[in-house]
């Protein structure tokens, strides 16, 4: 069933805030993970990866904060509804289990209303990867994740942790001559060899979310390796945020500030009613 984004980010908080209060140790995975990183939005379900130990407590948590679980027939998750979107607490995704390492990896991050600890670019993309099969092998939803977080992974360690599939290395393969994946470029281009469009949605939307500007008017290009800011704010402050903001998702890329700083001037004369 597809769901739209804001239903997905609701119910991904409410999992969110439910397992923190519990101590349960998770990550989010799959298309809230993706989403978090500047990847497409999702329009399925929440993953959640969480210990084998952890599994059952999670969904026990859950269910004490009006879920209703669900049995399935696969032995690497369990499941359980918020309403009609489903939660996977998936504990052995891609026939690995969940580690501590695992969880070593990701990052506190930002998806919509919530903060929560998101699974790595890289095991994101293994985790995407050791599920095509022949039945599973349409690239389109791929290409568009590996676009969007390609900065964010470690290329090698894909290779080395997806070599037992040939769809994974046939997908790879793509990636390499498309010029999206580490083959090609020289170690620390990764941040230049960004597709323009992708790194201006995800400077907009990250200008957008972040406490500290939620700005949504922001002109952003990209101009060989600057990034360019336009447009109007009301303090000095907000536009040296701007600039930080960028200066923090693509540090290798130079900033120019051209937003104006604009006070808003208070009425002259009398409003004829």
């Amino acid at each position: 069933m597809a769901v739209s984004n804001e239903q997905l980010l609701h119910t991904l908080t409410r999992v969110v805030n439910t397992l923190s209060d519990s101590d349960v140790q998770f990550a989010v995975a799959g298309g809230c993970a993706v989403y978090a990183r500047g990847g497409p939005p999702s329009d399925h379900d929440v993953d959640i990866f969480v210990k084998p130990a952890d599994a059952e407590p999670a969904r026990a948590a859950l269910v004490a904060a009006g879920l209703r679980a669900d049995d399935p027939p696969e032995d690497w998750l369990i499941k359980a509804y918020d309403g009609e979107i489903l939660v996977d607490l998936i504990f052995r995704p891609a026939f690995h289990a969940v580690t501590d390492e695992l969880f070593s990896r990701s990052t506190w991050m930002r998806i919509g209303p919530a903060m929560a600890p998101v699974i790595s670019g890289t095991d994101l993309l293994v985790d995407k990867l050791m599920v095509l099969d022949p039945q599973r092998l349409d690239f389109t939803p791929l290409l568009h994740i590996a676009r969007g977080l390609r900065e964010q992974v470690d290329w090698p360690k894909v290779r080395e942790n997806t070599a037992t599939s040939p769809y994974a290395r046939a997908f790879l393969s793509l990636l390499d001559d498309l010029g999206i994946s580490d083959i090609g470029h020289e170690p620390g281009d990764e941040a230049e060899a960004i597709l323009p469009q992708y790194l201006v949605a995800n400077l907009r939307r990250a200008f957008a979310e972040d406490d500290r500007t939620a700005e949504l008017g922001v002109g952003v290009t990209i101009r060989g390796g600057t990034v360019v800011l336009s447009g109007d704010v009301t303090s000095v402050q907000q536009r040296e945020r701007l600039a930080r903001i960028v200066a923090e998702h693509v540090p290798k890329l130079h900033v120019h500030n051209d937003v104006r700083v604009i006070t808003p001037a208070a009425p002259t004369g009398h409003e004829r009613l």
